[in-house]
């Protein structure tokens, strides 16, 4: 199989990042304008994108404005929870989803507020069953939108982490193996595109790190190919994240460095120096 392509668009104004990863990686060869999308992005708390946890809804509407203007794209749901269907209506409201929703004629979905059908995972290195959203199993395309950041348990969390806002019903489930339960996850909810909010990442820790201006958009075909760029430019050994190694060997994408071409902007010129979680010090 050929190398998979992930796109680095650095700058500082979203829509016009977005529009060139999205078009460096050919993005329109996976998404048609009838496809059932759902964009997931990550409002783990409510936070403030600036506080380097939360995706920016400025990513989100320049992924929406690249799939109706480039794709003709009609049904497009936002869909998201997180620990409490409270909680997550709190986060939406927090970063304005709801009128962005409405002002760019997109369906927004508390998936507390969905039905959850149980999925038995052929194969599965831990997670044998598990309660997922009918809607996003029924999507044709689901687009993965992690913010860059750390994470205290994974080491990284991307747009494979991010998969876990749609287990329920207590989504921490998936903290036993974790590592393995994120590659069974991601057998079942394969995701033709990842695009990482990298504007503002944050280190250390998932929710209580620090932010680091990052100034990146990172957006890939490939997901396990994508996360592990998004590693490298937090200065992240894509080898030493177990979960991304485990979905490599699982054949769900590829994790090696040098079997990934990467296009944009040049991994030298972005790559920070994340401090790392405690435990992968």
């Amino acid at each position: 199989m050929p190398n998979p392509t992930v796109a680095i668009a650095h700058g500082t104004d979203p829509l016009p990042m977005v529009r060139e990863a999205l078009d460096l990686i050919g993005a329109k060869g996976v998404v048609e304008k009838t496809d059932r999308i759902i964009l997931k992005p990550n409002y783990v708390e409510p936070m403030m994108p600036d506080t380097g946890v939360t995706t920016d809804p400025r990513v989100i509407e320049a992924v929406i404005d690249w799939l109706q203007t480039e794709v003709g794209a009609k049904d497009i749901t936002i869909a998201e929870s997180t620990w409490e269907r409270s909680r997550t209506q709190r986060a939406f409201e927090m970063v304005g989803l709801p009128k962005l929703a409405k002002r760019r004629g997109v369906k927004l979905l508390n998936l507390y507020d969905d039905e959850h059908v149980e999925v038995t995972i052929a194969n599965a290195l831990s997670l044998k069953k598990v309660l997922l959203p009918r809607t996003v199993l029924d999507a044709d395309c689901l687009v993965t939108m992690p913010k860059l950041k750390c994470h205290c348990m994974a080491y990284v969390t991307l747009g494979i982490k991010n998969l876990m806002g749609c287990v329920f019903p207590e989504k921490d489930l998936m903290h036993r193996d974790l590592d393995e339960r994120l590659c069974d996850l991601a057998s079942v909810l394969p995701a033709k595109l990842t695009v990482i909010d990298g504007l503002i990442g944050s280190e250390r820790h998932e929710t209580s790190g620090s932010p680091v201006k990052t100034d990146v958009i990172i957006a890939g075909r490939d997901p396990v190919a994508t996360d592990a760029v998004g590693a490298m430019v937090m200065s992240i050994d894509p080898a030493h994240v177990a979960h991304l190694r485990l979905c490599h060997e699982h054949g769900l994408g590829e994790h090696r460095p040098e079997h990934i071409k990467l296009v944009g902007a040049p991994l030298e010129k972005v790559r920070r120096k994340y401090k790392q979680p405690s435990g992968f010090r």
